[in-house]
């Protein structure tokens, strides 16, 4: 499948070598400075931008990397983010990578890593997209037995129910006696990595209070400290 590839360099020669690479099957473009490449992106579509560490770190507004990433996003939300460094920057480069980018490359550029990080990226994508269709169709599928209301307030509930299912978090609701906390409970439960286990429920307003102490904390000596 034809890829696109934007790269962001004052180097001539990082160019030619990504376009060495990648030019056989696919599109490769060459932008000098930022300006250039935030236009080039707002035009076309390209899969992956390799930028210089150094001139993104030109365009950061506040001393990081997320705000400068982030101005490439607004300009092609789908775009994948790999910086190029030297060697004696390799934390900078992971830095970014926490940010947001989503991987980094150290100079002098090697063809067969060129190759791994982009189709290790790529299937990742493709993973994840089939994540969310699969996800999605799965919520669509349940929770329209559940979801009886046009309400935007409970809408916005229940966007929030379908963010933490995925997530590892503890999630409290609150709310009172009826208002449907132990279906939102279940829908997360059914949505979660942990789906196939059991659903608990327990109500502790009828457990005494030293009997639920002892069943979380113990009651060995110490426990409770």
């Amino acid at each position: 499948m034809m890829k696109s590839f934007l790269v962001v360099s004052e180097d001539s020669e990082i160019y030619e070598r990504i376009s060495s690479t990648f030019r056989s099957r696919n599109r490769v473009d060459r932008a000098r400075d930022q300006d250039g490449a935030l236009d080039m992106l707002r035009r076309r579509r390209y899969d992956f931008v390799f930028i210089d560490l150094d001139l993104m770190r030109r365009l950061s507004t506040d001393g990081g990397y997320k705000s400068a990433m982030q101005l490439y996003w607004a300009a092609y939300p789908d775009v994948e983010i790999i910086v190029m460094t030297g060697p004696d920057m390799i934390r900078e480069a992971v830095r970014a990578v926490k940010a947001g980018a989503g991987n980094y490359l150290t100079y002098p550029l090697n063809p067969d890593e060129l190759k791994y990080v982009t189709e290790s990226l790529y299937e990742s994508i493709i993973a994840q997209s089939a994540l969310d269709y699969l996800r999605g169709q799965f919520w669509e599928e349940d929770a329209l037995g559940i979801i009886q209301t046009r309400s935007p307030v409970m809408m916005k509930v229940f966007d929030q129910v379908r963010s933490v299912a995925a997530t590892k978090s503890t999630v409290l609701i609150s709310g009172e006696t009826g208002t449907g906390k132990g279906v939102l409970a279940k829908l997360i439960h059914r949505h979660s990595n942990r789906r196939k286990g059991q659903f608990i429920s327990v109500h502790c307003g009828a457990i005494p209070e030293t009997l639920l102490e002892s069943e979380l904390f113990g009651h060995e000596r110490g426990a409770f400290t």
